[in-house]
């Protein structure tokens, strides 16, 4: 007998989460309002208000699921302990997941980062959650270092730098310049980051 996969129906918190999410990316925080979230979201305020105490309890959640899965990812890569090429690459590609499917969410929280939002003290907390979060992957660097797959080098600065490299093509499909596969994506920076750009003597 084949198995049925029957996809969850997105419950009434979900659905304040997304419209919240969408509203926000697209508006900004100030000229959003919780009446125009709970439209979108097709529930009344009291419903909104009995999952979130007010509009900045909502904006603080869909930061902290920004975090949230982003750690997940960050965590996934860690525990990849094949080679850092393995792990790096499980970090870029589930960064890159992340923007696809939730890119309201990633323009709410670099906004924050560059502090063109609310900048209030828990959003720069969470922001600082965000930043930790991603020094993390020194762990996978230093591994690789160790291993001798990577040469010495300065690994807390090498992975803002693998950020960079990830952010420039999350920023060229966000202004819709250009959208290119994840795997297209990934491969490119893996190739650039391992076997550098530089022409070889005798090549």
């Amino acid at each position: 007998m084949q198995e049925q996969h029957v996809s969850r129906r997105p419950t009434a918190r979900d659905r304040i989460m997304r419209a919240a999410e969408a509203l926000f990316a697209e508006h900004g925080f100030e000229a959003t309002s919780i009446g125009e979230i709970a439209l979108r979201a097709h529930v009344n305020r009291a419903l909104l208000y009995y999952y979130f105490e007010h509009k900045e309890d909502l904006y603080h959640q869909l930061l902290q699921e920004g975090v949230d899965k982003l750690r997940e990812t960050v965590l996934a890569a860690v525990n990849t302990t094949t080679s850092a090429r393995d792990a790096i690459q499980t970090f870029l590609k589930g960064y890159l997941q992340i923007a696809q499917h939730n890119p309201g969410l990633v323009r709410i929280v670099y906004r924050e980062i560059v502090g063109a939002q609310r900048g209030d003290q828990e959003s720069k907390a969470l922001v600082q959650q965000f930043m930790q979060t991603i020094a993390q992957m020194v762990q996978v660097l230093e591994r690789g270092v160790q291993t001798g797959e990577l040469i010495p080098h300065d690994t807390s600065k090498t992975v803002y730098l693998l950020l960079g490299m990830v952010n420039v093509f999350v920023t060229l499909n966000y202004l819709e310049q250009a959208s290119y596969p994840i795997e297209e994506i990934v491969e490119h920076i893996l190739r650039v980051f391992f076997e550098g750009l530089g022409k070889r003597s005798g090549s």
